[in-house]
């Protein structure tokens, strides 16, 4: 597990150079805005549409399989990403890049019980999560450094090399996700299982639509802290690093040391403390805009993040049964990707209305009100734990 969970780190690092880079790239060549909105939208897009399309794939081959053989392909699109200027062309390549992570992050999710064993599933979400936020973390740093001393180039090319990483650590693995032999319907009808089985299904339906909500509020951070910490913190660009990676700590902490000690049962309380721990966290930050409280508290929203994501996933993981679960993680996923691009919208007319503080305190309330709305089915309901 821990090869894999490294090897799925150092890819998702490789995501982040590849961002960074490609947005310093076009930055250079004089590209708008709009252009730069794009490239970000490009690849997140088709994790909310493409993902539940493709979906059925994950469910009908075997886990190790598919992800090397889409990991190889990324690989491939990489090198052409890293070796064309056009950026129209980068954009449509960029959108293949986030195919292919809309697939292989659902495959890698069913093939974490046969690499850690079923009592084991909340370590290893825990561990895979916290691998990815720590890559996620390092990568935007790293770009950073290899553009400036060797240009975007080979910083793409970095990036195509940590797909062949992903594939090549996966050809040491014996453990091996076999789909579950069941009816195949026409795709169509496949796609709409995926949907179909979190939105008959109280617990989840619930769940994803209460983070969902939450989500569409703290998004909108992505823009808003920025102008919180420069302008009503009144720090450095270093004062704003310190932020950013205390939200990373406090994620990669929670994966690590809090989330894997859950029980099942206890996943729909985790999910409604986690969302009132980060509305909370932001209502403080907001009120008392001193940089130790929001050092804490950007901690915490990190802490709350974590939990949130693995509650998700271990609640999938008991409710949904075997043969349709790669679609319900790829729905789940298409939806909270979703309220993601919602929230980063917003967030740039936020802070020109409200301004950075009070955009902070909407996101914390906000969060705050869609838990509570969600309170009732999620302190009562408990997992049934399908069983596999």
């Amino acid at each position: 597990m821990t090869a894999v969970a490294l090897a799925y780190a150092i890819s998702s690092m490789g995501d982040q150079v590849a961002l960074v880079a490609l947005t310093l790239r076009f930055y250079e060549q004089g590209a708008s805005g709009v252009l730069l909105s794009a490239l970000v939208v490009a690849g997140v897009l088709p994790i909310v549409v493409i993902g539940p399309l493709a979906a059925p794939l994950v469910d009908r081959m075997e886990s190790r399989r598919l992800i090397m053989l889409v990991s190889l392909g990324q690989a491939t699109v990489a090198v052409l990403i890293a070796v064309t200027d056009h950026v129209g062309i980068t954009l449509l390549l960029v959108v293949l890049l986030g195919a292919g992570l809309a697939i292989v992050s659902p495959a890698l999710l069913l093939l974490v019980p046969a690499l850690v064993g079923q009592e084991r599933v909340t370590h290893g979400y825990g561990r895979l999560e916290a691998f990815r936020s720590v890559g996620n973390a390092v990568g935007p740093a790293l770009a950073g450094i290899l553009v400036a001393a060797s240009g975007s180039r080979t910083a793409l090319l970095v990036d195509a090399a940590t797909f062949l990483l992903l594939a090549g650590a996966l050809t040491a693995v014996a453990a091996r996700r076999e789909p579950v032999s069941a009816a195949r319907p026409r795709w169509s009808r496949q796609v709409r299982e995926g949907v179909a089985v979190l939105a008959g299904n109280r617990l989840l339906a619930t769940a994803i639509s209460a983070l969902t909500a939450a989500v569409v509020f703290t998004a909108t951070m992505s823009v808003a802290r920025v102008f919180f910490v420069r302008e009503d913190l009144g720090t450095t660009n270093i004062g704003y690093g310190l932020v950013v990676t205390a939200h990373a700590v406090g994620m990669v902490a929670a994966s690590i040391l809090l989330a894997p000690r859950v029980p099942v049962a206890a996943q729909p309380r985790a999910l409604a403390g986690a969302g009132l721990l980060m509305g909370l966290a932001l209502t403080v930050i907001a009120t008392i805009p001193v940089l130790a409280v929001a050092l804490v508290g950007f901690t915490l929203t990190g802490v709350a993040n974590a939990m949130q994501v693995l509650a998700i996933r271990n609640l999938i993981h008991a409710e949904v049964p075997a043969e349709v679960r790669g679609r319900a993680f790829a729905s789940s996923s298409a939806v909270l990707n979703g309220a993601n691009l919602s929230g980063t919208a917003l967030g740039g007319p936020a802070v020109v209305l409200l301004g950075g503080a009070t955009s902070v305190l909407v996101a914390g309330l906000g969060t705050i009100a869609a838990t509570l709305a969600a309170l009732p089915v999620l302190l009562r309901q408990r997992p049934t734990t399908t069983a596999d």
